[in-house]
């Protein structure tokens, strides 16, 4: 009898130790999954990124020259986050922040900074230093306006520019107009001389106190075929890079 008690006991023991290395193995398993896919029925969702490439020119004051150009290659990039269809609450959004703007791969010329947008209702983006910007901040409105920092609380689009300035001078007594899209060719830049990566996390609030975050999201600059072209657009639409998380709630 005694031996039978010990045997089941035993044999008890046994069962909690599986269904405990079960658990376990469960938990890690999700853990592991979630880290790797993040939140995969969220409210808002980005739904695609654009990225516009082109090439352009500052007026060098006080020069000799009838053409003086300081060249420089803007990376317009638009983010559009979307409501997601499939998830049945109702959510607002409350902001979107970027943030956290890293560059983990220098261009071998030239120089990077990240512009907001003007507050000139004819001129978009100015590489000026009065819209040099380490974060940004839309608040959640009734409608977007990225001038105003403002998205819809029901999704929108997010701008900013990645300028990349100082890669050279164009200097020239000839030319009767400038076509900016020839002027990379013109000064022989390399295109590889001019690459870039850039990195930025995305935090989503929305007004039911719940926080995603997407970090070290990395974007190439400025597109392929720049020198060429003089202007590139490239869409990004497959995502799967961007894991956001839940931080709150």
């Amino acid at each position: 009898m005694a031996n039978q008690r010990l045997s089941k006991r035993i044999f008890h023991i046994c069962i909690i130790c599986v269904i405990i290395v079960v658990i376990v193995f469960i938990a890690v398993m999700f853990i592991l999954n979630y880290n790797v896919k993040g939140e995969t029925n969220m409210p808002f969702q980005v739904q695609k990124i654009s990225v516009i490439s082109s090439t352009d020119g500052q007026n060098v004051e006080n020069s000799e020259y009838k053409w003086n150009k300081n060249i420089m290659v803007n990376n317009d990039i638009y983010i559009y986050v979307e409501k997601n269809e499939q998830y049945k609450k109702k959510e607002t959004i409350s902001s979107v922040k970027i943030d956290n703007f890293n560059i983990i791969k220098k261009p071998q010329i030239g120089e990077i900074k990240i512009y907001k947008q003007t507050a000139n209702d004819k001129l978009l983006f100015e590489n000026i230093d009065d819209y040099v910007v380490n974060e940004l901040e839309f608040i959640g409105s009734n409608t977007t306006d990225t001038k105003k920092l403002q998205i819809s609380n029901q999704g929108g689009v997010l701008n900013f520019r990645c300028g990349l300035n100082n890669i050279g001078t164009y200097l020239s007594n000839d030319d009767t107009e400038i076509n900016y899209d020839y002027l990379l060719k013109k000064l022989n830049i390399d295109e590889t001389s001019i690459n870039a990566e850039v990195a930025f996390d995305i935090t989503i609030t929305l007004d039911s106190g719940k926080v995603f975050k997407a970090e070290n999201i990395i974007l190439k600059v400025p597109n392929d075929s720049i020198v060429e072209n003089g202007r590139v657009g490239k869409e990004y639409s497959v995502l799967e890079e961007i894991v956001f998380k839940r931080i709150e709630n």
